[in-house]
C-alpha cells in the first residue's frame, strides 16, 4: 500500500489526516489544515466522517488534493 499527501485545494497548504477503524465502515476521518490560516475552505475544515480512504468524504473533491497512490 503506497502514502498518499493531502493538500488544501484553496490555500494549497498541507493538510494532517488521521483515522481511528469503524467497523463495519471503513475508518473514521479527521482531516485539516497542519498550519492555522486565512482559506477560502475553511468553512468546511475540519474534514470529518467515515469513509474506507478520505477521498470518499463528504465534501472531499472540493478540499482535497491527493499526491501520492
Amino acid at each position: 500500500m503506497g502514502r498518499s499527501f493531502y493538500w488544501c485545494r484553496s490555500c494549497r497548504q498541507l493538510l494532517y489526516a488521521t483515522s481511528s477503524f469503524a467497523v463495519p465502515a471503513g475508518w473514521n476521518w479527521e482531516i485539516d489544515h497542519q498550519q492555522p490560516g486565512d482559506c477560502a475552505n475553511g468553512n468546511l475544515m475540519p474534514l470529518t466522517g467515515t469513509a474506507t480512504v478520505p477521498e470518499d468524504l463528504p465534501d472531499a473533491p472540493w478540499v482535497l488534493r491527493v499526491f501520492g497512490s
